[in-house]
């Protein structure tokens, strides 16, 4: 591989016919070196020794492939299709040229720096078959410390996990995992197998892909580890930010009030009418509500308008091409029956285009120029058409109008109602422009039929090659829908845990509603949780047991210190001292994590008169770079640290009758590897004590 790089990074030796050929051809070898170096101090992780065609070899495996153009020394990668076998448990394969492929043993190389560090047989035939060493490699992973970043899995993908990252590629696919399952990390190892040559036709380009993080915090952590799978160009971001980029309102600040108000509202009646008109803002009937308004809206700005323009075509008299106010009421029609994915407005200027060199039997030679003589009054006539139908105003238009809302006949008139009410009229709205996350979609609903939807290139829209969703929970089956329309069929990867749904209010109720909008989607299930220790993992299934909507949580049986608890004294003491305690237990990434935002701050400045520096992170601004620190559930959902400490872990805190305050503790206390602490001045909550 040494070599490999210095003799791509050698300009003498890429000379071309001339210059310009030796330039191109010394910068793509640089790119090549440039690749593979990160990769020199560990080449590879496992081997495979392996019989097929009356020959036995030895194959290594690595996170980049390697061909030893001028020796043996050959490495696989591991998103190849030869690469899999070293995670699965089949034994057989058959080769690509034919025949039968023998498994004779599987082995993990620990290296380091370029030294072999530890050897452990996975399996070996000549002593039994399979040796239990699969688990001690991932035990020992496992009781690694947290780092600020996500884990790369890649060495130590287990059978489960490997045959949902190589669920078959076209085919739209929801990975059920509880926390710490490795759901998100298998869905960008999925991601970087989807850009592989071998998937074929559905090979993803990186660049024309996206994963959708809940928040700014989280996108920042995730996306350290893409570029180890090399996937450099992925747009990493959040639903929000990719909605206001796409209707050209960047500087639009968007708010969640309902979140604010489920967090800080203590009146049941208030937060459940909240709730259910945040549910219905997200239904999937809104995208045919909001069609059958601009179909009512788009005919009204018909009223009136036709078109009869002079045409010149080469060789013939001047022609006159009329369309009148019937003409392209039935133009709009077999456009909304076609449905076009890039816009409605895109779909009736091709609409009259066509009927024009129809009606008028335009050569195909000269179609460009007809086009262009066409182009400014077409201009003219749809921005007639489609006057005043901006998103942010046409969303808000229909939400405000029982009458529209009832004319599609989808929602019944409690529902009209229920929309019609303002149960967060408490909750302060920001002075400038903004928007609330639960009717983004609506206004996405607008801008897809309107102006079309998916990937911006240029002045165009193009499909997604693939989307990753995580926290797919928290997705509104609205949203889901309009994603469907931005990406290429089958190329949603969906990852979540409806135990941990913090924003129910926008989720749907099961992974059944969401199949329902994504033709063939297919339910994978990771069992198991790996991020903590038995004794973490029991206490976060004991608090999901009351409320459980998804497989029971089942941890690796890795044991570790028991649960800590707390209580008795002022809670700042306590949270000082638990602090100490993970300290002295050996661990660096401490967090503290509380109930509300405003709860961080307070106890961040008041915690330093305990000689106890925690860094608050409040806002999506805010990046976690390890160390101690002290932030809201809702934020630190997503996230795992050596050692966590829950803050005001009682039931004036968490309300034990309230299932989404049960949820709440659950995303709590499932946020540790190792260390888990409870603090509470007065008693600990039923559910932990």
């Amino acid at each position: 591989m040494l070599r490999q790089i210095e003799f791509w990074e050698d300009r003498d030796r890429n000379a071309g016919a001339d210059l310009e050929t030796s330039i191109i051809m010394a910068d793509e070898a640089g790119e090549h070196a440039a690749m593979l170096s990160p990769h020199v101090h560990q080449p590879y992780f496992g081997s495979l020794k392996v019989r097929a065609g009356g020959r036995e070899q030895t194959l290594y495996i690595g996170k980049h492939g390697f061909q030893d153009v001028k020796g043996p020394h050959h490495v696989v990668s591991w998103d190849s299709e030869v690469g899999s076998l070293f995670y699965t448990q089949a034994l057989e394969w058959t080769p690509r040229r034919g025949g039968k492929g023998v498994i004779r043993r599987r082995r993990q190389l620990d290296v380091a720096k370029k030294q072999l560090m530890r050897v452990t047989d996975l399996y070996d035939d000549e002593r039994g078959g399979d040796t239990g060493g699969r688990e001690e490699v991932l035990l020992r992973r496992l009781n690694e410390g947290s780092t600020a970043g996500m884990r790369d899995v890649v060495e130590t993908l287990q059978p489960e996990q490997n045959e949902a990252m190589r669920y078959p590629a076209g085919t739209p696919v929801i990975i059920q995992g509880a926390a710490g399952s490795g759901k998100t990390t298998i869905g960008f190892h999925r991601l970087a197998w989807m850009t592989n040559r071998e998937r074929g036709v559905h090979q993803a380009r990186a660049e024309a892909c996206m994963v959708l993080m809940p928040n700014r915090v989280l996108a920042a952590y995730a996306g350290r580890i893409l570029p180890e799978l090399d996937l450099h160009a992925v747009n990493v971001t959040t639903p929000e930010t990719w909605a206001t980029g796409l209707l050209g309102l960047e500087k639009l600040e968007v708010t969640d009030r309902t979140l604010s108000l489920l967090l800080t509202d203590r009146d049941n009646t208030r937060r459940a009418l909240a709730w259910r008109r945040a549910k219905l803002l997200g239904d999937a009937r809104m995208l045919d509500v909001v069609r059958t308004h601009l179909w009512h809206r788009w005919n009204a700005g018909l009223k009136g308008h036709g078109l009869n323009e002079g045409l010149e075509v080469p060789g013939r008299a001047p022609l006159t091409f009329t369309l009148t106010e019937v003409d392209l009421a039935g133009l709009l029609r077999d456009v909304f029956a076609q449905d076009p994915l890039d816009g409605y407005r895109a779909g009736l200027r091709r609409a009259i285009e066509a009927e024009a060199m129809d009606r008028l039997n335009v050569p195909e030679e000269h179609a460009p120029g007809v086009r262009r003589q066409l182009s400014t009054p077409l201009t003219t006539l749809l921005g007639r058409i489609f006057a005043g139908t901006t998103p942010v105003t046409e969303a808000r238009r229909l939400l405000g109008d029982p009458d529209a809302l009832k004319a599609s006949g989808l929602l019944t008139d409690r529902e009209v109602q229920l929309l019609m009410t303002d149960p967060l009229s408490g909750i302060p709205t920001p002075r400038r422009a903004h928007a609330d996350a639960t009717e983004l979609p609506v206004m996405l609903a607008v801008q897809a039929f309107t102006g079309g939807i998916g990937r911006a290139v240029g002045r165009t829209l193009e499909p997604f090659d693939h989307v990753v969703l995580d926290e797919a929970q928290d997705y509104s089956p609205l949203l889901y829908a309009l994603l469907g329309r931005a990406t290429r069929d089958g190329h949603i990867t969906a990852l979540g845990d409806l135990n941990q749904g913090m924003h129910g209010y926008k989720g749907p109720n099961n992974w059944e509603a969401v199949q329902a909008i994504l033709p063939g989607a297919q339910v994978l299930t990771l069992s198991r949780t790996y991020r903590s220790t038995r004794q973490i993992t029991q206490l976060g299934a004991r608090i999901a047991s009351t409320y459980n909507r998804a497989a029971d949580v089942h941890g690796v049986d890795r044991d570790g210190a028991e649960v800590q608890r707390y209580s008795g004294a002022p809670e700042l003491e306590l949270l000082a001292r638990a602090v100490k305690d993970a300290q002295a237990a050996g661990h660096e990434n401490i967090a503290i994590v509380t109930r509300r935002g405003i709860d961080a701050d307070r106890l961040s400045e008041a915690l330093r008169d305990h000689d106890t520096d925690a860094q608050p992170i409040t806002t999506q601004e805010h990046r976690y770079r390890g160390g101690v620190v002290i932030l809201p559930v809702n934020l630190a959902k997503g996230l795992e640290f050596s050692a966590a400490i829950v803050a005001s872990a009682n039931a004036e805190t968490y309300d034990e009758s309230t299932e989404y305050e049960r949820r709440l503790l659950y995303v709590s206390a499932s946020r540790a590897l190792h260390w888990l602490a409870l603090v509470s001045a007065g008693e600990l909550h039923p559910l932990i004590a």
